[in-house]
């Protein structure tokens, strides 16, 4: 691990501080941030910055700018010599927005139309106060945003690294180029709204507004389609089906956005849209009625009255209420939190593992379907699945669950490898770690326990969805200009060569399904599956017209299945 080049600072009001690299949250261009507690410390990566630039007078100037969706600097953060190197401000609670982009990921956490709506509507409630206190936020991207989920209320935004923004006399000039407004010059409250725009745009439909096929422009050419405002409001826009209809957006703002981005209008969005209420989606799901499409067979499953949020490798679901059903006997499993439950397969029964006030366990007789609870005594974080192995995360690092039979069952702890706790995001069944820049993946692997995998392509980016299976890791990043990367990882059988397959996306979803001999699926376009192995390099690609991207897959055991609406589904080759 790198050497901290301050490991001691000062904070303004507060005193002297130890970093240490467990406090490690992330690193990107500007510098490097850490956790201390309650509080987090940002780090320029060019100290001399602050001095040159005279910021310290600005961190000051915009510790004055206090309101709940804005994480506003406490003070400067200096050597104990006095040389000023970054600021600090209160820990932030919440997602990446980008994340809530994705099907998969709001259906796991239950995140609805109405809850887009009202996020939105309170991130326009903190940009409009950024604007009264006469600052601009020039870099309002989807990084910028995190959004606070909170059990049994709305959710709320929180705008971070406001030291970007533009106020008093110091400017601004870096944006990503996917919100630049390229039709103004300089940066304006009105620039602002385009790039408040071209996000929340994204929240309500999981695309990009200048993204999806259009005829006359090459893929990836966003740069072109804001210039031209070939927006996908264009007549002959192709977008594929996970993308969600515009009716989801209430009405008044919907025509802003086309207003925004196909007309080439600028104006602040309208006040209280979510008032006039949200149209009911025109577009209808196209149903897989038929047996047999001539290339796949299609055979349903299970249906349930409540959609579907996961569906797990041991053949049970997890509805959006928190119901919990063995597919294939249609018995109850009992309920559970269904944003954070975990279920796997242990002998004689089912392990059923959610947070409530805490992590909690919970043991389900196969026979009799009988659950009763189990004493799990562990101060941590959260659980994370691997295939069919449960682990929950603690300060230490991952721990391994294990389940004993001793006349009743009972749940212990069993092999911990280390992960730095603020530096690691865990995602479906591998954790990407930011060592001070340096990327890792931390990854379950068999009899070899859990391997630490240095991936410097992932360097500099920021990772949004990964995916894990046996000797496999699929990987969603950002990077600086606003594109999407995907990465493939495969792994030999010591974890210590990989082969890797990248790509560019449209989106940060990863609707794929990883089977445990090796085999993959994915669904990246309307019409087409593409199987491949990622140890071999060969790929398949199935054509069949009842494909389609809204198709959520997963796997049961050795199956292909997927999951739409309140249904789930096996599909197999003919």
């Amino acid at each position: 691990m790198a050497k901290l080049k301050h490991p001691k600072v000062l904070l303004e009001g507060r005193g002297e501080v130890a970093l240490r690299e467990n406090d490690h949250l992330a690193t990107g261009g500007e510098g490097s941030v850490f956790r201390l507690g309650d509080l987090v410390v940002k780090i320029y990566a060019d100290t001399g910055r602050m001095k040159a630039e005279g910021l310290t007078e600005k961190v000051r100037l915009l510790a004055r700018v206090k309101h709940p969706y804005i994480v506003a600097p406490h003070g400067v953060v200096s050597t104990p010599s006095g040389e000023p190197v970054g600021l600090y401000y209160p820990f932030a609670q919440g997602e990446p927005l980008p994340r809530l982009f994705t099907n998969d990921y709001r259906a796991q956490v239950g995140f609805t139309d109405a809850h887009a709506t009202t996020l939105v509507e309170r991130m326009r409630e903190a940009q409009q106060f950024v604007h009264g206190a006469n600052a601009v936020v020039v870099d309002g991207n989807e990084l910028n945003y995190l959004a606070h989920l909170q059990k049994q209320k709305s959710p709320e935004p929180r705008m971070i690294d406001v030291d970007s923004w533009a106020i008093g006399r110091w400017g601004a000039k870096v944006i990503m180029p996917s919100i630049r407004d390229w039709h103004t010059k300089g940066f304006t409250p009105l620039s602002d709204w385009f790039s408040w725009g071209i996000v929340t745009f994204q929240l309500f439909t999981g695309i990009h507004p200048y993204k999806g096929r259009l005829q006359g422009f090459e893929f990836g050419d966003l740069e072109g389609r804001m210039k031209a405002n070939a927006s996908v409001f264009s007549p002959k826009i192709a977008l594929a089906r996970a993308v969600r209809d515009f009716g989801c957006i209430p009405p008044a703002l919907r025509e802003w956005y086309r207003a925004e981005f196909h007309d080439g209008a600028r104006s602040v969005p309208p006040d209280q849209f979510h008032a006039a209420g949200i149209a009911h989606a025109a577009r209808t799901v196209r149903a897989v009625a038929v047996p047999h499409s001539g290339v796949l067979v299609y055979e349903k499953l299970f249906a349930h009255t409540d959609a579907i949020a996961r569906v797990f490798p041991c053949g049970v679901v997890a509805t959006a209420k928190g119901d919990l059903v063995e597919i294939a006997s249609g018995r109850s499993l009992g309920q559970a939190d269904p944003t954070s439950v975990e279920v796997t397969r242990v002998e004689y029964g089912f392990l059923v593992a959610d947070w409530h006030q805490g992590p909690r366990l919970a043991f389900v007789d196969a026979t009799s379907y009988q659950r009763s609870d189990l004493s799990f005594q562990v101060t941590a974080s959260r659980f994370m699945r691997h295939e069919n192995r449960l682990f929950v995360v603690t300060d230490r690092g991952l721990t391994e669950v294990v389940v004993k039979h001793f006349g009743k069952v009972v749940a212990g702890l069993g092999n911990t490898w280390g992960a730095l706790p603020y530096g690691t995001r865990w995602y479906d069944g591998v954790g990407v770690q930011d060592t001070l820049g340096a990327f890792y993946l931390v990854l379950p692997a068999g009899d070899m326990g859990c391997v630490h995998v240095r991936t410097p392509e992932l360097d500099g980016l920021t990772p949004l969805a990964a995916k894990a299976g046996e000797r496999f890791v699929a990987v969603v990043a950002l990077d600086h200009m606003g594109v999407y990367h995907k990465f493939e990882f495969a792994f030999d059988k010591t974890y210590t060569n990989y082969s890797l397959w990248r790509g560019e996306t449209d989106v940060a979803e990863l609707n794929m399904s990883v089977m445990p001999r090796g085999v993959c699926a994915t669904i990246t376009e309307d019409g087409e599956m593409v199987v491949f192995e990622p140890s071999t390099g060969v790929v398949k690609k199935v054509k069949d017209p009842h494909i389609t991207t809204d198709m959520r897959l997963y796997r049961i055991d050795d199956r292909v299945v997927f999951a739409r609406g309140a249904e789930v589904w096996s599909v197999r080759m003919s």
